[in-house]
């Protein structure tokens, strides 16, 4: 296998628009667009009978109907999420394959789930990766509260009102908004006038629950690069 275009950075899905009167434009910026990553490969069979068996083989293991893992052994901690883009011409010499792959990915790759604990209602979290990263929230309450909150950074904050008992466990996932109270959605538990699921930034981050000595927490989150 060869890379034959690993793209750097994805290109950017900005909107431009040109105001009569007014000298340029004036730039909409948006997401990422998704990330293109092309192969060249290449393989050795016995015979032209092998050769065929082995491209079928090759075949099956690249068919999906969703985005699947692709990483690559140059950057074996990291992995895309992609699916192929076109079909697969394929042409062999003698006992030599080769073909040419094509995959759409999501912009970003992404890394190995890291885990951390609060201690004394605070933890301080290091985001390694090169973009923001949002944090997945498990608690567990060891007394009673009326509710419970985390406070992120720039002070933005999730705010969750329930009448917790000792032994209640809450999830929340800033990455989908999903809230589970001992396992069933719990949506409407969300004070959703105030609350905001931030993410981490690059770098520390400072993350505080309230109230204080109700409950265990612990934070993961999945590192993300550009």
């Amino acid at each position: 296998m060869r890379s034959k275009n690993r793209q750097l950075l994805p290109e950017p899905n900005d909107s431009y628009v040109q105001v009569p009167g007014r000298q340029g434009s004036i730039l909409f910026p948006r997401e990422l667009a998704d990330r293109r990553i092309e192969l060249d490969c290449a393989f050795v069979g016995s015979s032209l009978a092998d050769i065929r068996a082995k491209a079928r083989e090759i075949a099956a293991w690249l068919y999906t109907e969703n985005r699947e893992i692709l990483s690559f052994d140059d950057e074996s901690e990291k992995y895309y999420r992609g699916k192929l883009a076109q079909a697969i011409d394929f042409e062999h010499l003698a006992v030599m394959g080769q073909f040419s792959l094509i995959f759409v990915c999501e912009p970003l790759a992404y890394g190995a789930e890291v885990l951390a604990s609060f201690i004394n209602d605070t933890a301080t979290v290091n985001n390694q990766g090169t973009f923001e990263s949002y944090p997945v929230f498990t608690v567990t309450f060891t007394a009673a509260a009326d509710e419970w909150r985390v406070t992120g950074p720039g002070d933005d904050y999730i705010r969750i009102v329930h009448d917790f008992l000792i032994g209640d466990e809450l999830e929340l996932n800033g990455a989908t908004g999903a809230i589970y109270l001992n396992g069933v959605r719990a949506l409407n538990k969300l004070d959703w006038q105030n609350s905001r699921f931030f993410p981490l930034r690059v770098g520390e981050s400072t993350l505080i629950v309230t109230p204080t000595g109700v409950c265990t927490t612990r934070v993961s989150w999945i590192p993300r690069y550009l």
